[in-house]
């Protein structure tokens, strides 16, 4: 009976043209099905992990990449993530050097990381599988599997593809050390592997498969020859002690990196939230282990058939199973048996019973063979061996492979490939299954990307199963390559359409949205609200909150809406839910605070709210960033309010607690402060101290004009030294040529000295500078008008009304400048509009009564 040859898996460096066209095109699949990303935005997590993360920004020493986890925030930090990936933030930094913000940069460096992936899944299926056929389909797989668009679109995925990558390498660089054991390839390995880790912390299990790749594989035992001359068992002896060497150096590497990732580095100090893991919060233990034994069933189907994808799985898109009868326990079992199945299959122990592997045989018998002159282990000793294993390789020695005349049944490469290639889909997944540790998270697809090798390698092992199977007809041949091409070309079609999900965040939260109804509709609400759609913003928020009514995140969204739309006592209710759900949410107390200060008569309780957040801790908040900057603008608003009400010395002691209590703040934020605080003390005639605070903030930013005019308007309050502020001024204007404020604020000291003329001339450029700011015009009117240039100063006014037609002392302003005119029918009904617009006020009314005009007029 005829059997089809099979290769054997080669490291051989050279490629044929077949496989130089193979690899190519894998690559070229790869390259075009991602070409749609390149014009994306930052997206979701891409925003914390790079616009705002100072590591990237270069704000923070390069050091501090290794101190910081990936999001920026110290490991030391209550709130840290715990995710140490400095190579990886290292390339983000990188990327800002390159090109700054702009994402195209960012987002062609991911998808060129997926093309030299698919590459080296390329190269590592040929040193697995047996068949050509095989090497192909797993490679074009990896091209263009759907579940990889979230690593390669997304921006942070980067660490996955980077850790990938060198992971690949690590396996393909200790293959080589396999053949001869050379130091060189050993050293590389062990490099490659702590970079992979150094990526993401996934791959600390490289180490642990290129040593089951090495007990696994027979290759290097065939070659034993080439290095010693000895007896049979001197043989069998030295390359054991070669192979226990390289295991034990690997065992070694591995312990110590488990030591010093587990150890030396801090930990997460917080437990993750119930929204982003609620499986781990879990009281009852069979719903733990039910739940977490089908996750890996869950995300196989993802890598199976990849059509239901969302960008978070947190909060109940995964339910949890209650009951051994739920259905899935089913699918958990047949999962959980076919990995059995496969490795009881490729571990040979069905043949335990067999008296000799005759394979192992012909390892050890070759070398004594060449010297005795025969050329095959057919017969020897009088044993007769099933496996034909020739002395020389037969002519045809392609890049990859090396055909041998045994049937596929009877090949090694067919007993280690499904071994190694479930080796590829378990071990990289471990680490984030939570099933021997909680993760944050319940499944992410990025997090599938390493696997996926694995899992194309088991597709690519069966499809050349089936081609050498079919090998005598042409037409199921034809069958098979017309079935591959159909599911490449659904993949490839699934990508493509995915990625444009990833191109904006409101194209990608709408996807999710049957997933993970919560998480999708109120991140939708947010971005909605920031577009100024403030209704749909509404509605989505609403419905995010009908699903999970505990979402802070909603509630202080929801809040924010009705906050820009100036409903104020709407607002209020939102961020006090906020508070209560998330007590540490600083950025709530501010908005609140805010909130109630513009309602009016809650001034004391905005103190109250305000102090509050400004002196939280934020004990395990994932944002530490955010969070900071919350108290630090609460800190400002708090001493605003203090200075208001005339409480000069309480709002220098709140920014004096600031300075204190946010020994991190950026150094600009610092000078703000430090430049508030000197304002305070000119008030309170503190000459020396307000100085010496205006001069720190000149320390800390000597480049900003605004520091100059502030410490100018300090000089300028001390009737003696009005000569030494102008020149502070002047210089600001020398430094800032093109900031308004800076003119505008030179203004205010001329007006002061009353030079209106030079004044007018500074604000003219100021509001030329800013066209559309309200303040700015209304201040050239009002220098028109002391210069009793009363016509042109009614124009300037009316450009400020249609700039803020709903704000009432536009109007008022108008109207007075009519009436000084004398156009008393127009300037009443400017006060009226006034009146309207805020029912009392002042300086409308009292117009209106020195015009005699009617009380009932009035209302």
């Amino acid at each position: 009976m005829h059997t089809p040859k099979c290769r054997r898996p080669s490291m051989s460096p050279t490629l044929s043209h077949k496989d130089l066209a193979g690899l190519a095109g894998c690559s070229a699949l790869a390259f075009v099905l991602y070409l749609n990303t390149l014009n994306a935005g930052f997206v979701y997590d891409d925003r914390r992990a790079i616009l705002a993360n100072g590591d990237v920004t270069g704000a923070r020493p390069l050091a501090n990449l290794l101190r910081n986890d990936f999001w920026g925030t110290p490991l030391v930090d209550s709130g840290s993530h715990g995710s140490w990936r400095p190579l990886c933030v290292l390339s983000f930094r990188l990327n800002f050097l390159a090109g700054g913000m702009t994402p195209m940069g960012y987002h062609l460096v991911n998808v060129m990381l997926h093309c030299v992936a698919t590459w080296l899944v390329f190269l590592v299926a040929r040193t697995v599988l047996p068949s050509r056929m095989g090497v192909l389909a797993a490679g074009a797989l990896f091209a263009v599997h759907p579940a990889h668009t979230e690593a390669v679109a997304g921006l942070v995925g980067r660490a996955d593809l980077a850790a990938c990558v060198c992971y690949l390498l690590a396996y393909l660089s200790y293959r080589r050390h396999m053949m001869n054991r050379e130091w060189g390839s050993l050293m590389l390995t062990i490099v490659l592997a702590l970079a992979a880790l150094l990526c993401k912390e996934t791959a600390i299990t490289a180490l642990l498969l290129c040593g089951l790749c090495d007990v696994l594989s027979p290759v290097g035992r065939e070659n034993s020859d080439k290095v010693c001359d000895g007896s049979f068992s001197g043989l069998a002896s030295f390359n054991f002690q070669r192979r226990i060497r390289s295991l034990s150096i690997l065992g070694f590497t591995l312990l110590c990196a488990l030591y010093c990732r587990l150890s030396l580095l801090p930990r997460p100090s917080t437990a993750f939230s119930a929204a982003d893991n609620p499986t781990a919060h879990e009281f009852c233990f069979w719903t733990r282990t039910l739940t977490f034994l089908y996750l890996p069933v869950a995300n196989f189907g993802i890598l199976l058939w990849p059509q239901e994808l969302s960008f978070d799985w947190g909060m109940e898109a995964v339910p949890r199973i209650r009951t051994l009868w739920d259905a899935r326990n089913i699918l958990t079992a047949g999962f959980y048996g076919s990995l059995i199945a496969i490795l009881w299959k490729g571990s040979g122990l069905r043949r335990a019973a067999s008296p000799m592997d005759f394979a192992e045989v012909a390892n050890i018998s070759l070398p004594l063979l060449r010297r005795l002159g025969g050329n095959s282990c057919h017969t020897w000793l009088g044993l007769t061996c099933a496996c034909h294993h020739q002395l020389y390789a037969p002519s045809y020695r392609s890049a990859s492979a090396i055909y041998s005349s045994s049937s596929p049944s009877k090949s090694t490469s067919w007993t280690a490939a499904p071994i190694l290639g479930t080796a590829f889909l378990v071990l990289p997944f471990l680490p984030a299954s939570n099933l021997l540790f909680y993760v944050g998270f319940v499944m992410a697809e990025r997090v599938l990307y390493l696997p996926s090798v694995g899992y194309c390698l088991l597709f690519g092992l069966g499809f050349g199963h089936l081609w050498q199977r079919v090998n005598s007809s042409r037409r199921s041949r034809l069958m098979l390559l017309c079935g591959l091409a159909l599911l490449l070309g659904i993949h490839g079609l699934r990508t493509c359409r995915r990625n444009l999900a990833w191109r904006d965040e409101e194209q990608l939260f709408r996807s999710a949205i049957t997933i993970n109804p919560p998480k999708a509709l109120g991140n939708l609400g947010s971005v909605l609200s920031a577009q100024g759609r403030y209704e749909e913003a509404e509605l989505a928020l609403r419905m995010a909150i009908g699903h999970r009514p505990t979402m802070a995140d909603a509630h202080f969204n929801l809040g924010v809406v009705h906050q820009k739309q100036l409903n104020f006592s709407s607002a209020v209710p939102c961020f006090r839910r906020a508070i209560e759900l998330r007590p540490q949410l600083a950025v709530a107390y501010l908005n609140l605070g805010t909130s109630l200060i513009s309602l009016g008569d809650h001034r004391q309780e905005a103190i109250s709210v305000l102090r509050t957040g400004a002196r939280l801790e934020g004990s395990g908040v994932r944002d530490r960033g955010a969070h900071v900057e919350a108290r630090y603008t609460c800190y400002l608003q708090l001493s605003v309010l203090y200075r208001s009400e005339g409480r000069l010395q309480d709002a220098a002691a709140a920014l004096r607690e600031s300075l204190k209590a946010l020994p991190l703040l950026p150094q600009k934020q610092r000078a703000v402060l430090h430049l508030r605080l000197g304002e305070i003390l000119a008030e309170l005639q503190d000459w020396n101290e307000a100085e010496h605070q205006q001069r720190l903030a000149l320390q800390l930013q000597p480049e900003q004009g605004a520091v100059y005019v502030t410490y100018g308007q300090t000089l300028a309050r001390n009737g003696s030294r009005l000569a030494e502020a102008e020149s502070w001024f002047k210089r600001a204007l020398q430094l800032a040529p093109l900031e308004p404020s800076s003119h505008h604020h030179y203004a205010d000291f001329l007006e002061q000295q009353e030079r209106h003329h030079e004044a007018l001339s500074l604000r003219l450029r100021a509001a030329a500078l800013a066209p559309h700011d309200y303040t700015l015009q209304s201040c050239v009117a009002d220098a028109l008008r002391l210069l009793n240039r009363l016509a042109e100063a009614e124009l300037w006014y009316r450009k400020a009304v249609t700039l803020q037609p709903l704000a009432a002392h536009a109007h008022a302003n108008l109207g007075a400048i009519l009436q000084m005119r004398g156009l008393r029918k127009e300037a009443v009904a400017c006060y009226h509009k006034a009146l309207e617009l805020q029912p009392g006020h002042a300086i409308s009314r009292a117009n209106l009564a020195r015009m005699n005009v009617h009380k009932d007029e009035n209302e």
